[in-house]
Parts: structure tokens; sequence; C-alpha cells
């Protein structure tokens, strides 16, 4: 059975990172969401051609952040439990330039224990700084669920606060087709697991086929909520958040719910064929 060791992580010392970017790495990350589908969109054409921007999605920011390769270190002490994204929350305290570089260091927030037979909770935080200026641009806070790795004998995890999806119709739907291709762009935008790429492996993992990265699917919503609420304009996203529920397949049509109630958004995205829940209980605020 694998275990955490809450000692080795509470005394595990996280290395820092930086990251440098271009316009390029904009357009591919928003190609690999499959923004440009249509290639004379004059609403998507700005996150995709440099002459016209590029618009930066606020969710850019999920592949400057920490790559969080240490997690595998034995130092680290998880012991090599298999980890799935839980959820991700990101706070944007100013616009992420087109092009520059950023630095960051994560904490360990706290690592929880569901218990015998269950799963370990660990969430890290993440605050990007652009290193030309020193100041923050955004921060995020991810949850790591430790596969049947519960038991350690950590606290549980304290109570979530999970946004509720308001009772009513919609206010908006957004659909977009995920190309058949997009893992494979996407992964180029940092994330190389071979779930994402390789037929055999995602098969054994227990999956029909490669998945999208979560990560994909939240940038997806984002634009969405962006498209839908802030007439394409992605500097009106504060804070975003959206919790994992199940895998995306390329090639599947998403739709997006949207309900706006004032200054907040809440989201949910299914997988329409299957109508599966695949990020549920999505909020977003508004910058003022």
């Amino acid at each position: 059975m694998i275990r955490p060791d809450p000692d080795k992580v509470a005394a595990y010392a996280t290395p820092p990172h930086a990251t440098g970017y271009t316009a390029r790495d904009v357009i591919l990350y928003a190609l690999g969401l499959g923004l440009g589908a249509d290639p004379v969109d004059h609403d998507e054409l700005p996150f995709v051609y440099e002459e016209w921007g590029p618009k930066v999605l606020p969710c850019f920011a999920t592949v400057l952040g920490d790559p969080l390769l240490w997690l595998s270190d034995p130092a680290f002490g998880l012991g090599g439990a298999p980890n799935v994204h839980g959820d991700e929350t990101l706070e944007i305290h100013r616009p992420i330039p087109a092009q520059g570089a950023v630095r960051g260091q994560t904490r360990v927030v706290g690592l929880y224990d569901r218990g015998e037979g269950s799963h370990g909770i660990l969430v890290t935080e993440d605050t990007l700084v652009d290193q030309a200026s020193g100041e923050a641009l955004a921060t995020r806070r991810q949850t790591a669920v430790l596969l049947g790795a519960g038991g350690f004998g950590s606290d549980l995890p304290p109570k979530l606060d999970r946004p509720v999806m308001p009772e009513r119709t919609p206010d908006h739907r957004v659909e977009r087709l995920v190309p058949r291709q997009a893992a494979l762009l996407y992964r180029l935008s940092g994330d190389y697991y071979k779930i994402h790429a390789d037929p055999e492996f995602a098969r054994q993992a227990g999956f029909d086929g490669p998945i999208l990265h979560g990560l994909a699917t939240y940038g997806i919503a984002c634009h969405a909520v962006v498209a839908a609420c802030c007439d394409h304009d992605p500097d009106a996203i504060g804070r975003f958040y959206g919790r994992f529920s199940a895998p995306v397949y390329p090639g599947e049509r998403l739709g997006t719910e949207i309900w706006r109630e004032g200054q907040q958004i809440f989201f949910r995205v299914r997988a329409l064929a299957r109508d599966a829940v695949v990020i549920d209980n999505g909020r977003v605020d508004l910058r003022n």
C-alpha cells in the first residue's frame, strides 16, 4: 500500500521555478483549446493572430506555473502515489502580458487524509510574479487527489464550500467541438504526460483512449465565459474556479452552461454525447 509520509512532506523545500514565454506560446495555447477553428471568426482571431493581439486568456497562467515535477521526488514523501487533478482556483491580480517571464515558488497548503481505503488530498499554492516588474500576476491553488493513498494519519480535509449552481435555466450555452488532435496540440504548452498521447498507455490506465488535459477543458470553459459574458475581453476575469469531475476525449463536443448573477458567474461543462459533467461547481468573479 502506497502511503504519503506527512513528516517528509512538511520538511520538503519546494524548488523555485521560472518560465519565459512569447506571443507564439500564447497563440499555441489558444490553438490547443480549439480557438481559431473558424479562421475568419473576428472574435476568436485576436487570440490566435499576433497582428490583432494576441489576447491572453487568464487561464494561460496555468501553463506558466510550477510543473510540480518534484511531486515524484522520493524525498517529498508521497511514495509514488498516483494522483489526479481535483480542482483549480486561479486568482488574476493583473492581466497576463502577451510575452515576458515569470517566477514563483509553490508552497504546500495542506496534506489531508480521507481515511483507510480512501484517498489522500494534497493542496498546493503558487503565486506567479512578473520578473520585469516584480508584481504578482496570478495565484494558483490546486488540489491533487492521491488515489488509494488514505490511512496515513493526517487530519481530514476541511469541508469545502463549493459553489452551487442556480436552479434555473442557464443564461447562456456555449458549444465547442474539441478537435481530435487537441491533446497533441495542448501538450506542446508543457504537459507531456503520455496519457494524453499514447493510446495503449491510456487504455492501461482505464480510459478508452488518450484523454484531453483537464486544464485544457478548464481553458475552454474560460473562453466560453469570456465570449458569452465579457464581450471577448479576457481582462474582465478576476477569479476562476472549477472542479474536475470526468475526463474529456478529443473529438467530443462540449457544452458550457453559464449563469450570470451580477459580478458572479456560475458554470458547468458537459460532454454532450455522453451527457457527462466534466467540470462542475464552476464559479467566476468578474473585476469591478
